[in-house]
């Protein structure tokens, strides 16, 4: 089975939310020009295949940081995402900072360039992860589900994030616990759930050595990411516009104060 039928087919604790908050809503990310096609309406010949028509994709590169305590999975998510597969060697606790790259189309006109950060737990790699957190347009936060000192130290972790003084309005943030299946569970998900609830984030738990909901959770952070991306470049734009407006509106102003001036001092002289 495919890890996507194995998401699909996940315990209703796994399945994502469909509510009208949902970070999963395409809708949210429509423009003018999805809609822009590169023939003009009238003009498409009834015989033309789907595969004739060309389509303007919008990609949006997104900078994505994984944090958290070490052996919680952070490497083997990325890797479940980049490769496919789960990755048997042992793995080593990653120093400093690795970086891989994987672009996914999550509709007929948005792509997803990821920028997946893989980021180091020891403390004088600290100043390079803060450095890393400032400029995301994602962040990871990891925890194991069979290891409860991973899940206490997820105080230390906001912290660092709330240090690094992103912008929640451009940074999307997302809690993830690990080993669903572990035998050894510790963490429930109501106390999960009722923690990221706490922290203004969404929750989800995965299974990397399944791959169960890791293309999900990408899925997830990457709509999320785009829409607060479209957000921005929109109040950027009506900043603009309402700038414009004002400064129209001003010079408006003046050329009305200097004609009521004029006509104040008398009757213009003619002849």
């Amino acid at each position: 089975m495919s890890s996507s039928g194995k998401e699909e087919n996940c315990e209703d604790v796994l399945k994502i939310s469909t509510n009208e908050d949902s970070f999963i809503n395409t809708k949210g990310l429509n423009t003018s020009q999805n809609q822009n096609q590169s023939f003009k309406e009238g003009e498409k010949d009834k015989n033309q295949t789907s595969s004739d028509i060309q389509v303007n994709t919008t990609t949006y590169p997104l900078k994505i940081i994984f944090i958290g305590n070490s052996n919680v999975g952070k490497t083997t998510i990325i890797h479940r995402f980049i490769k496919g597969s789960f990755l048997n060697d042992k793995v080593v606790s990653t120093v400093s900072v690795n970086y891989q790259n994987k672009k996914i189309k999550i509709d007929p006109y948005t792509e997803l360039d990821m920028q997946i950060w893989d980021t180091a737990v020891q403390e004088r790699y600290r100043s390079i992860t803060c450095s890393y957190l400032r400029d995301s347009n994602g962040i990871f936060l990891v925890f194991d589900l069979s290891d409860k000192k991973s899940f206490e130290d997820l105080d230390l972790w906001i912290k660092e994030v709330n240090d690094a003084d992103i912008d929640d309005k451009i940074c999307i943030k997302m809690l993830i616990g690990n080993k669903f299946d572990s035998p050894d569970k510790i963490i429930n998900e109501t106390e999960a759930k009722k923690f990221a609830e706490e922290i203004g984030m969404k929750y989800l738990s995965v299974i990397a050595k399944e791959g169960i909901n890791i293309i999900t959770m990408f899925e997830m952070i990457g709509y999320a990411c785009a829409k607060a991306i479209q957000a921005e470049e929109y109040n950027a734009i009506k900043d603009d516009n309402n700038k414009s407006d004002k400064n129209t509106q001003s010079k408006n102003i003046s050329l009305k104060k200097k004609k009521k001036k004029k006509n104040s001092n008398g009757n213009s002289k003619c002849c």
